[in-house]
């Protein structure tokens, strides 16, 4: 088993269980500060971040395109994601930097199959929020639970190859990390 798939944690509840949280999201101020406070506290590296990224969003049942910084690095297989929201879009996002509430805002699990992870997901009691598709292709969608808090978010990330070289890469990666400041960036909008 590669650490890119997902293992039943518990084979007995398996019409639930999703595999192993891959991601923990969390919303920042500022990309760059924040890419800098994680590497001298938590010694986590080396460090992405692309810049400038655009959402296509349904937000509540409604199209958004808000624009985004993300930042990406490893523990183990985990990935550790910041967002930084650069308008007021609605979002996912907005109403926690709006109250400067800067925290964890995600767990995520890694999915092959997208539509049946989410289907199962509402069959289990999810409400879906947020269907995102990235500019390279790739899908993610929000959930939550009643009852779990309207602050708690749950993310299932389509498991694109592109996804899963990006994983792979970022978990080597982490693994060499020698603690150097160098952070790769990418910037979307010279993209467009």
């Amino acid at each position: 088993m590669t650490v890119l798939e997902n293992r039943e944690d518990n084979p007995s509840d398996a019409a639930t269980n999703f595999g192993s949280i891959r991601q923990l999201g969390y919303l920042v101020e500022n990309i760059e500060s924040a890419v800098e406070l994680w590497m001298d506290t938590q010694f986590i590296g080396p460090w992405t971040i692309i810049k400038n990224v655009p959402l296509n969003c349904v937000y509540h049942g409604e199209p958004s395109q808000p624009i985004i910084h993300i930042a990406l690095a490893y523990r183990g297989d985990v990935q550790i994601e910041l967002i930084q929201q650069l308008d007021r879009e609605p979002s996912p996002y907005l109403r926690y930097i709006e109250r400067k509430q800067f925290c964890l805002h995600h767990t995520a699990y890694l999915c092959d199959d997208i539509n049946a992870a989410v289907a199962k997901a509402e069959s289990a009691g999810h409400n879906v929020v947020c269907d995102i598709n990235m500019p390279d292709g790739g899908r993610y969608v929000y959930t939550q639970v009643d009852g779990l808090g309207e602050d708690v978010f749950i993310e299932f990330l389509e498991a694109t190859d592109r996804m899963k070289h990006m994983f792979t890469a970022g978990i080597v990666a982490a693994e060499n990390w020698t603690g150097d400041k160098q952070v790769a960036v990418f910037d979307f909008s010279t993209k467009r």
